[in-house]
């Protein structure tokens, strides 16, 4: 384990002896740090309030803070969590925030996701696994970002928002509904203007796969229908894939409502 001098570690971390832990860091409380993670110099991790732990693999850049309190007036919670999978990169001030017991108790990130610079998630989000937020990317509490989603510079989800599987919000966009899957998304506040085929055949999908997609997500972005009767008009074309079926679950399961424009 490489520990700089100059850091502080609490007696109740356990760290690595893989990991490396550098100059002036602060590590507070229950933490845990996996094998081969990084943390660079004036990172402060933990706090008097809950449980930090982060996987193998990570890269946490410098002046990063995980793990403080909620900024929530009402908590009072103890014993809540920060989980951070592995093969992360946290950028510069980066901030994360502990889960609240009445949101479930933990915030979490998943895997190979890269977390820019100034990004801030809130209390109970969930981050799932290869996402992006650029730089200064701000996620109220209890926030939803599903695999493969990428955010732009200065962009902004509300409270409770969800950004379905392989969506786009770009720079500048404020999300106060629910993003759907495989959308490309902008304004303020932000609606679904397009299918991402960018993104679908980055991440492997057929042709087939794309039109059949494009096609449901244009059927579901008609505001002449709602929500449930767009759903089956796209049932009634026949069984939908996989990617299909989840943008219907995803819009059917919606509390806020989906951003249509």
């Amino acid at each position: 384990m490489s520990v700089h001098k100059t850091a502080i570690v609490s007696a109740e971390a356990q760290v690595s002896p893989q990991a490396s832990i550098g100059p002036f860091c602060v590590i507070t409380g229950k933490v845990t740090v996996g094998a081969r993670t990084v943390i660079e110099s004036h990172a402060r991790i933990g706090s008097d309030y809950g449980e930090v732990v982060i996987g193998e693999d990570n890269h946490i850049q410098a002046s990063a803070a995980l793990g403080g309190p909620p900024q929530d007036w009402s908590y009072r919670d103890t014993g809540t969590r920060l989980e951070i999978g592995a093969h992360n990169r946290i950028g510069e001030c980066a901030t994360i925030n502990l889960g609240t017991a009445k949101g479930g108790g933990v915030t979490r990130v998943g895997n190979h996701s890269f977390l820019m610079a100034y990004c801030h998630v809130g209390h109970d989000c969930q981050i799932g696994d290869r996402v992006v937020l650029t730089n200064l990317v701000q996620l109220g509490g209890h926030v939803v970002v599903e695999d493969h989603v990428m955010i732009g510079g200065l962009a902004a989800a509300t409270q409770f928002v969800r950004l379905g599987r392989l969506s786009f919000l770009t720079a500048g966009a404020i999300a106060n509904k629910d993003i759907p899957p495989y959308t490309i998304a902008e304004g303020q506040p932000a609606v679904s203007r397009a299918t991402n085929k960018i993104g679908l055949k980055r991440a492997g999908y057929s042709a087939e796969q794309i039109r059949e997609i494009d096609r449901a997500v244009r059927i579901l972005l008609d505001r002449s229908a709602t929500v449930a009767s767009a759903a089956s008009r796209v049932v009634a074309l026949g069984p939908p894939n996989d990617a299909v079926a989840h943008l219907l679950e995803f819009a059917s399961g919606s509390k806020r409502g989906i951003a249509r424009p």
